[in-house]
């Protein structure tokens, strides 16, 4: 076995090198990436190398998945980039760590490590294809949660008086935190020439709830219409949110119990062994 595992390390260490040759010529696009959320991007190379191979490139639902969460996390304008980019960093922490346990396997002549081996192999390419997917989703969850306040804010605010831009700079401006940070997207948006609608819109579909994106759809329809109704149409709406978000804390108060569950099991399991051991050491004496 110390042979197989040996020549398997092998062979995927020097294709890996292969490919950081392959891919050299593509390095310049890893220096745009975060070091926090892409760490040793310099390796990258290896997996830019293998894309240009058929069988490793980035396509099917797995590809339309991973278009679909980046167009969501980074905008349209540079999915296909991050997500090639996402993809390269799948192949070559799959590949290095196959390469890398082999050989260690290989060291030890133990099937242990490599049986380790493809199981971490497993494990980083399924956490670095869902990275993006998670945070997609805590986005949206911190955006539903503070989603209320800010259109009830906004609500009172155009019924003062103020235009819906103004609105919407002065909540956007007003707290910190992801749901503000895209409030303000829509807001230099609006600066730099895009309509009110579009950028609504946009804001709407970066969120990626539900929720929001019905706000934002049916608030692009009244300013369609003119917007001579916005003021009644926010009450309308921030009544309606209020309600949503008592279905959303009452979700997670659910969520939240269930997730005690456990525990509790748990608990009670180890008072019940507790209590049967007490018992026999009696019954013992």
């Amino acid at each position: 076995m110390r042979l197989i595992y040996l020549l398997a390390g092998t062979i995927s260490a020097l294709f890996f090198m292969l490919m950081m040759i392959r891919g050299r010529n593509k390095e310049g696009l890893l220096d745009p990436l975060d070091n926090d959320a892409y760490p040793i991007k310099g390796l990258y190379t290896a997996g830019l190398g293998m894309q240009s191979i058929k069988i490793f490139a980035l396509k099917g639902k797995a590809g339309s998945k991973l278009r679909n969460v980046t167009s969501l996390y980074y905008g349209a304008k540079y999915s296909e980039y991050y997500s090639r980019m996402i993809w390269a960093q799948v192949l070559t922490y799959s590949l290095l760590s196959f390469s890398l346990f082999m050989l260690v396997a290989s060291a030890f002549n133990s099937g242990f490590f490599a049986l380790i081996g493809i199981i971490v192999s497993a494990v980083a390419a399924y956490y670095f294809y869902t990275y993006i997917s998670n945070k997609v989703s805590e986005r949206t969850e911190e955006c539903e949660k503070e989603f209320p306040n800010a259109i009830s804010k906004m609500a009172l605010l155009v019924n003062s008086g103020m235009t819906l831009n103004d609105a919407w700079k002065k909540v956007a401006y007003g707290k910190n935190g992801t749901f503000y940070e895209l409030m303000q997207t829509a807001c230099d948006e609006m600066d730099n020439g895009v309509s009110s609608i579009d950028a609504v819109y946009n804001f709407g579909v970066k969120c990626g709830s539900a929720e929001i994106k019905k706000f934002t759809s049916a608030l692009v329809q009244s300013l369609e219409k003119g917007g001579g109704e916005l003021p009644m149409f926010l009450l309308e709406q921030s009544a309606e949110i209020m309600a949503f978000k008592r279905q959303y804390m009452l979700q997670k108060g659910e969520k939240a119990a269930s997730a005690l569950l456990a525990p509790i099991g748990l608990m009670f399991a180890g008072v019940i062994i507790l209590v049967l051991v007490a018992a026999l050491q009696s019954f013992s004496i």
